[in-house]
């Protein structure tokens, strides 16, 4: 979360209901299925020195689009753990104002909160080709019929002839040898197809490692024997465009678009997006 709002990315948050009742308020004055937003992330210093409470908070702010209805737990405005933190980390975080913004510990948080959604806003492309944060390359390619729409991993026999790319990821974007990337795969011509009555194919993508027998052989296909196990994948689902996200260790991978089952032609834009 840190590091996204360092870099402007938009992050919203939300707490999912089973019964499908939307904007239930629970007794700490947080609603079920309602939209937050995350607008920042602080550590925050602990001024008591009772043994075993000394050290840093992690906190989150969070704000109701409504403007009101602000959490009422722990580190809500004017609760008793402010009196615990510093007077000049408290004349930073504006901690007291009644307008839907409120801060809660990231302890409360995760254990409230069910989802979080990134939206990463891409800057204009610079000189040398890269996306700002991000290292960008994509590909178009086709699903034909008997040559390259093999369909999904259900059909094996066919799977293999799908078309094939090739990405390195060679920069430890997370501090653990691994690469945040970010893979979409639109479906071409899907508007104007929905003018036609056809809503477009269920589509998807596998992302496998390539075998040492083939580092560094760009020209080189992975057969039926290769493509046993993917180390990530996406649903194979009916929408214009399918994107996820994924921590991977830095290797060399196939990312392989798929559709639903062979014999379906289309036109696609594979986008492939790798964090610096």
């Amino acid at each position: 979360m840190k590091k996204a709002l360092s870099r402007g990315s938009l992050l919203s948050t939300s707490i999912s209901v089973i019964d499908e009742v939307k904007e239930r308020l629970t007794k700490e004055h947080l609603f079920g299925k309602h939209a937050y937003s995350i607008t920042d992330t602080k550590e925050v210093r602990r001024i008591c020195k009772v043994q075993a409470k000394h050290g840093r908070f992690k906190l989150v702010r969070l704000r109701n689009p409504w403007g009101h209805k602000e959490w009422t737990g722990a580190w809500s405005d004017c609760s008793k753990e402010w009196s615990q933190v510093s007077p000049e980390d408290k004349a930073k975080l504006c901690y007291s104002a009644d307008d839907g913004e409120f801060w809660m510990s990231y302890s409360d948080y995760i254990q409230r909160y069910s989802k979080l959604e990134i939206c990463n806003l891409t800057p204009n492309m610079t000189i040398d080709g890269n996306l700002g944060c991000w290292n960008f390359c994509q590909f178009e390619g086709t699903w034909k019929v008997g040559a390259t729409a093999g369909g999904c991993l259900n059909f094996p026999a066919t799977f293999s002839t799908n078309p094939q790319f090739r990405v390195k990821l060679d920069i430890d974007s997370q501090g653990d040898d691994k690469c945040s990337v970010l893979i979409a795969l639109m479906q071409k011509g899907a508007r104007k197809a929905k003018q036609t009555g056809f809503n477009g194919w269920k589509i998807g993508f596998y992302i496998y490692k390539v075998p040492d027998k083939y580092k560094g052989k760009q020209n080189v296909l992975l057969g039926c024997e290769d493509l046993q196990r993917s180390v990530a994948k996406s649903d194979i689902t009916l929408k214009r465009e399918v994107y996820l996200r994924f921590d991977l260790p830095l290797a060399e991978y196939v990312i392989i678009p798929a559709t639903s089952e062979p014999n379906q032609e289309a036109s696609f834009l594979l986008r492939v997006f790798s964090e610096k």
